[in-house]
């Protein structure tokens, strides 16, 4: 049997409570020898953690010690005899199956052989099962919630929780030159003659029939995507590879709704990427999609998690235990993997996170400040200001005559921060416009902002009802950097922070910069909704891989991987399980090349996943508990930090950095957010400030005239940013595993 997911958490759970037990003894109170210890049998769940089983059942193993045979055990779930319902393995040291009809809440696994006085060998371990239909740790569930099933193809939901019932489908790829999946409309019926075929990664070789499975867990719509052939009747998945890939959706909105995905979806492919899900499918793995494993739909990380559990939990139960399950997806999908294994490790066991950033709350701040910047200088009345070499040397990223980078982060997610609206159409994602906030006809409506998706973290401000804002500029000298270099004068350092401004609790502009809440500043670091590089970071393989867009405008800024690598240095002194590979993007590269480019940025996605699968693999073989130095003692030689060159696509291997020397930053040259060039660390993960009095030597060799020292005096009246100290309420994270509380009431 696979191995990495006995390390998970809640199969040390299983192990610890076995260990505990069989330590029990001693005399028996009468001055007698005390009767023999009985041997330890150890329990485990390894569908989920034993705290967290839901929906009444649970994959169980239990393992033999020497001298005790698979056939004198006996195994009770609360008082019920469940032995039927386990198997013995082929050397017959451990007993395994799904037990069923787990009471809610908690209860006790015992398997014992003997009888219960004068047990021979004994074994214990207590569970807490969750209902079904409701949370397990991501507290108190988002209203109003309005369900898509209909859109999804699903048909009505059975119920407010948007559920529907568990349907299969198969789909066939053909053998045309351009080869798309259709559907096999009789699965049974004789077979279409342009059916393709594959070989798995055992070396099988099958036909390219896929089974997906729709259904609803969690409230969230799910796609499991794996081979089958439905004309081997009781064999449907056995050409699954025992590996999931798990794909995350990208993008960022607040939207109370489940949202939605269709079979399209599942068999989605692009010009400019390799079609990763036809090659893991045909490879055989189970693909695994889930529309609140959409950043755009869901930007609540821990809800995500607890949704991608369900998943995997779904997964062991009804297919098979997965040897390991895989993340991968770029921008916010990229956010989610990043999060999830920082907060929740175990759920993925690896991470291939494109164009990543490592958090939204982080990321919000160049947003943020990007909104701020553009509509300063776009106003005519900044019309003198508002040059690219001006404009580049406050906001950081690049402008271009192909694109602003600042004037996108605008257009594109600027509004996340407005209660009103929101970054998506309609307003909130609600069809029911009633609902929706309004600071004069409807205050207690739903607000559209990504921190009201998150109020289980945040809480309320007593007052408004609103989640509490993580969200602050004051002290932040803009352009600060750049006044330094000599690339702005004086006055146009003062006039822009001058005219900067900041939100209302509203996220409507205004003259005022930004206040954070103070509880929502230690909130955010405490319980994980910031990227730290810390938790379950360390001990993960994660394969990062870009496609360098600034030139254009593009918002997925290269500086963001060597940001995540400063955390993980910084909360673990290493960051040697982390890979970073940057590819030119086809588009930007010159036409005779461009289809060198194209090949080159799918080999490299191809490749990326068998060196995943080949990380993955050894690590699950090793029995070793799980650690930075395990995980990197696997890492396979090729995957190493590298770039591809858009001249001829050729390969360069050479650690990454964020402004070093080498071919690879001559090559990708990376540009800085607004705050890193006010100052900030390359961690950029300082949500307020702590401030220090103005301070002529900070503008050296500018020295401010009496004038500009009254006017700096006037723009930042409580002091500037001193980034040589940690932020306020920049803490450590709490731990893992976090739950949040119960609905009152």
């Amino acid at each position: 049997m696979p191995k990495r997911f006995f390390q998970t958490p809640w199969a040390a759970l299983g192990l610890l409570a076995a260990a505990v037990l069989a330590g029990c003894g001693g005399s028996d109170g009468s001055g007698q020898p005390a009767p023999p210890k009985p041997a330890a049998l150890t329990l485990q769940v390894l569908s989920s953690r034993a705290d967290m089983v839901s929906g009444g059942s649970a994959v169980v193993r239990v393992g033999l010690p020497e001298g005790i045979q698979a056939s004198e055990v006996r195994v009770f779930a609360g008082q019920a005899e469940v032995t039927s319902a386990l198997a013995a393995d082929a050397q017959g040291r451990h007993l395994q199956g799904l037990v069923e009809g787990l009471a809610l809440g908690e209860s006790r696994l015992l398997a014992r052989v003997g009888e219960a006085d004068k047990p021979k060998a004994l074994g214990e371990l207590a569970l807490v099962s969750h209902a079904a239909d409701a949370p397990v740790f991501s507290g108190p569930r988002l209203t109003p919630f309005e369900c898509r099933t209909v859109n999804a193809e699903l048909g009505a939901p059975l119920d407010a929780n948007c559920s529907v019932a568990t349907r299969h489908d198969w789909f066939y790829l053909t053998t045309a030159a351009q080869p798309q999946f259709l559907p096999l409309a009789d699965p049974l019926g004789p077979r279409p003659a342009d059916l393709a075929s594959t070989t798995t990664l055992e070396g099988r070789n099958v036909p390219f029939i896929v089974r997906v499975e729709s259904g609803t867990i969690n409230r969230s719509i799910y796609r499991i995507a794996v081979l089958d052939d439905p004309q081997k009747a009781g064999q449907w998945n056995g050409a699954w590879n025992g590996r999931v890939v798990f794909r995350f959706g990208e993008s960022t909105a607040a939207q109370y709704n489940q949202g939605s995905n269709t079979f399209k979806d599942v068999f989605k492919t692009s010009d400019l990427t390799d079609p990763q899900n036809v090659v893991a499918l045909g490879s055989g793995f189970a693909y695994v999609m889930s529309s609140l494993n959409i950043n755009k739909v869901n930007v609540n990380d821990v809800l995500a998690a607890e949704t991608a559990m369900r998943l995997r939990e779904h997964i062991a139960k009804t297919y098979g235990v997965p040897r390991w399950m895989l993340g991968m997806g770029g921008s916010g999908g990229a956010i989610q993997q990043m999060l999830i294994a920082q907060n929740y490790p175990g759920i993925l066991d690896g991470l291939m996170p494109d164009a990543a950033f490592p958090d939204v709350f982080g990321t919000a701040l160049a947003v943020s400040d990007c909104r701020l910047l553009n509509r300063f200088f776009r106003d005519p009345a900044n019309a003198a200001l508002n040059q690219s070499g001006i404009r580049q040397a406050f906001e950081g990223h690049l402008n271009t005559p192909l694109g602003n980078t600042c004037a996108n982060w605008d257009a594109g997610n600027g509004d996340a921060v407005l209660a009103t609206h929101g970054s998506i159409n309609p307003a909130c994602g609600l069809m029911d416009q009633s609902k929706v906030y309004h600071p004069v006809t409807n205050p207690r409506g739903a607000r559209c902002t990504v921190y009201d998706i998150n109020v289980n973290t945040l809480g309320q401000d007593p007052l408004t009802g609103a989640a509490r804002r993580p969200l602050d500029n004051v002290g932040v000298q803009y352009g600060l950097q750049a006044l330094r270099r000599g690339q702005i004068s004086m006055g146009q350092f003062l006039d822009v922070n001058a005219g900067v401004g900041g939100f209302d609790a509203d996220g409507n502009l205004t003259a005022r910069r930004t206040v954070a809440d103070a509880e929502a500043l230690r909130l955010s670091y405490e319980m994980g909704r910031m990227g730290s590089g810390a938790g379950g970071l360390a001990t993960v393989p994660i394969m990062h891989m870009r496609a360098y867009a600034e030139p254009a405008g593009d918002i997925h800024t290269i500086y963001n991987d060597i940001k995540i690598r400063e955390q993980l240095m910084r909360s673990n002194g290493r960051a040697d399980n982390q890979v970073i590979w940057v590819l030119p993007h086809p588009d930007l590269g010159a036409p005779a090349v461009k289809t060198t480019l194209v090949l080159a940025l799918r080999n490299a996605f191809t490749q990326r996943l068998g060196l995943m699968t080949q990380w993955l693999d050894g690590i699950a073989g090793d029995a070793a508990p799980l650690s930075t130095d395990k995980i990197v003692r696997f890492k396979p030689a090729q995957a190493v930090d590298s770039c591809w060159l858009a001249s001829d696509g050729s390969r360069v291997q050479e650690s990454a950095s964020y402004d070093g020397a080498g071919i690879c930053n001559a090559a990708y040259p990376k540009t800085a957010a607004p705050r890193m060039v006010a100052g900030a660390p390359v961690t950029d993960d300082v949500i307020k400030c702590r401030l220090k009095p103005v301070d002529e030597a900070d503008y050296l060799p500018v020295v401010p005239t009496a004038q500009e020292r009254l006017r700096l005096s006037s723009i930042f009246p409580d002091g500037v940013c001193d980034y040589t100290q940690p932020g306020i309420g920049q803490t450590r994270l709490k731990g893992t595993w976090l739950k949040y509380p119960a609905p009152q009431g």
